[in-house]
């Protein structure tokens, strides 16, 4: 994009240029509107930077002769004031920029009235893909452009110069390897960055990926928050100042800036140390989201700081790239055994640099996700989500029968309860009784399926070299009522809860939408009658069906409850009240 700037300040002039010609836009100082006016044809504007105080023609007049045009100029006005903006207004300029701005103003600035809407281009074989992409995007405010193989894709990007490409991998004609190196490639798109979305989730996938030139990798299915973040990122990320931190440690001034340049060009936020002991001090100070340092450097080489970064417990999640010109197997060895995510061999190209910078980022935000998520989703649909992306099958369906025990947990009369309290006083108590209670179900080796309010749901599947999964989920449920004694000393509210176990055959799978939001858990009527049994459990008490006590035998000391009524149930049936169960190795 050209964009002319009128004044004689050559500070202005450079701060503009600054966020601008990094992206490949070209900006061109003028003295004068008459200068201007004179080489319109030349220059051929898009836009232009305005002075509220013009040398040699009023603001509105320019802003005129700037429309006045076959293809319009867009005005922004550069200000001192809020009156300014005002006078902004008044002659209905495009934009306005306060004076000083800041880098990330002057890209938003130009984005917001050069083009409506930040433009994608959604890059992918599967009409399916689009129907669940596109509306996502379009609702959190972008135009979106879809293309069905990669040689579309790049033929688009060449005509309209989107601001985002979202691309698969495997499509016809041009996979998306090849349509990040063919935007790369392009003087003109260069700039423009490439998340790849793709069901292809390994190592060498992603390297693969960002080795051709991508910004960012997606694994399918893609959770819309996550898609949403994402793109926001990227279409803000290229901005200058405007992603992550990064600490580049060497002990020569050129290697430092050859490697701080690149990564600075790419928008990143660039900190620098000249040895291990000052970047080990910036480190602890500023938290960066990687760093990238030299292997021999004087006072503490870059073995000792990746060593003294994992010793730190705030630190030691921090990736690291060596850099280095040893590349023998021991010193690869050694440096994966200190901790290095990651290592280049000297001499190396800024290209190369940035790749593995990205891609080392990536992953990190790729393992972070999965940390996080693992606190959000059940482990048995992580582990069902993961193997979907290892057989490439991400948008199948699957589900088997399988015989399990299905635990339900319920605090008794809470819904009264919460009514006496503030939200905050509910959320925590809460909180604080699920932290005593879930370690239990996982100590053994029960999945927690959901939460449904104060309730908990488990469940108890076959694990090879463990007791069955009836014996397992009684054991759980007994820990977990022992355990409410000492969660209630103390406290001025005291809670009582009932546990309810049956054993029996489920479908045990995924259940939801095909591309948008899935559960994997499991149905059937073995699920609902435990549910009954715990809504019959007497307080403080855990109560099993019959087919759980069967399986129990002589382990367990019981108490029987004969004539329940369960709902949805024809004849009432028996329930037994466990009162003790052996604790003999299985």
């Amino acid at each position: 994009m050209n964009i002319v700037i009128v004044s004689d300040e050559p500070v202005l002039a450079a701060l503009a240029r600054r966020p601008l010609e990094p992206l490949g836009h070209t900006v061109t100082a003028v003295t004068s509107v008459a200068e201007l006016e004179a080489r319109m044809n030349e220059l051929a504007p898009r836009a232009a930077l305005l002075p509220r105080r013009l040398p040699d023609r009023s603001l509105a007049d320019t802003v005129n002769l700037l429309r006045s045009g076959t293809e319009p100029t867009a005005a922004i006005v550069l200000g001192v004031s809020a009156a300014d903006r005002m006078i902004a207004r008044d002659v209905d300029a495009d934009g306005f920029l306060l004076v000083p701005f800041s880098d990330a103003e002057v890209l938003d600035v130009f984005g917001t009235t050069t083009r409506a809407k930040r433009l994608i281009i959604v890059a992918d074989d599967s009409p399916l893909i689009h129907r669940h992409t596109v509306p996502i995007l379009e609702d959190d405010g972008y135009e979106v452009l879809s293309a069905y193989d990669g040689e579309e894709c790049v033929a688009l990007a060449r005509e309209k110069l989107p601001d985002l490409v979202i691309t698969d991998v495997e499509m016809p004609k041009l996979d998306g390897y090849g349509v990040c190196k063919a935007l790369k490639g392009d003087a003109a798109l260069a700039h423009v960055p490439v998340l790849i979305c793709s069901s292809l989730g390994q190592a060498q996938d992603l390297e693969r990926g960002f080795d051709a030139g991508a910004d960012d990798y997606l694994v399918k299915p893609v959770i819309p928050e996550e898609l949403s973040t994402r793109v926001r990122a990227l279409v803000l990320g290229s901005l200058p100042a405007s992603r992550e931190r990064v600490l580049v440690v060497d002990d020569s001034p050129a290697q430092r800036h050859y490697v701080a340049d690149c990564l600075a060009r790419q928008g990143f936020i660039v900190t620098t140390a000249e040895n291990g002991k000052i970047a080990l001090e910036k480190a602890q100070q500023m938290r960066p989201a990687l760093v990238v340092s030299d292997y021999e450097m004087p006072v503490m080489t870059g073995f000792e700081l990746v060593h003294a970064l994992r010793s730190d417990p705030d630190l030691r999640q921090i990736p690291v790239i060596m850099l280095t010109a040893r590349d023998s197997k021991r010193d690869m060895a050694q440096m994966r055994a200190a901790g290095a995510s990651a290592y280049l061999v000297k001499p190396f190209s800024q290209d190369k640099c940035l790749a593995l910078v990205e891609r080392t980022l990536a992953e990190r935000r790729l393992m972070a996700y999965k940390e996080a998520s693992s606190l959000f989703i059940s482990e048995g649909a992580r582990a069902a989500a993961e193997d979907r992306a290892l057989r490439g099958e991400t948008l199948a369906f699957r589900a088997d029968q399988r015989n399990v025990s299905v635990m339900f947990s319920d605090l008794v009369g809470f819904t009264p309860m919460s009514a006496t309290m503030t939200p905050l006083e509910l959320i925590t108590l809460l909180n604080d009784y699920f932290d005593v209670m879930c370690p239990i179900v996982k100590q053994n080796n029960g999945d927690i399926d959901k939460f449904i309010g104060d309730a908990i749901m488990a469940i108890f599947d076959e694990v090879r070299g463990t007791p069955p999964p009836a014996v397992r989920a009684t054991r759980a449920a007994l820990a977990m009522q022992a355990a409410m004694e000492a969660f209630n000393e103390g406290r001025g509210t005291k809670l009582s809860m009932r546990i309810g176990i049956n054993t029996g055959p489920v479908i045990r799978g995924d259940l939801g939408s095909r591309v948008v939001r899935r559960d994997y858990t499991v149905i059937g009527d073995t699920v609902n009658q435990a549910n009954r049994y715990e809504q019959k459990s007497p307080h403080g008490g855990v109560l099993i069906s019959t087919s759980t006590r069967e399986i129990l035998g002589d382990r367990a000391k019981v108490r029987e409850m004969e004539g329940l009524e369960l709902k949805g149930v024809k004849v009432p049936v028996i329930g037994y009240v466990v009162e003790a169960l052996a604790e003999e190795v299985e």
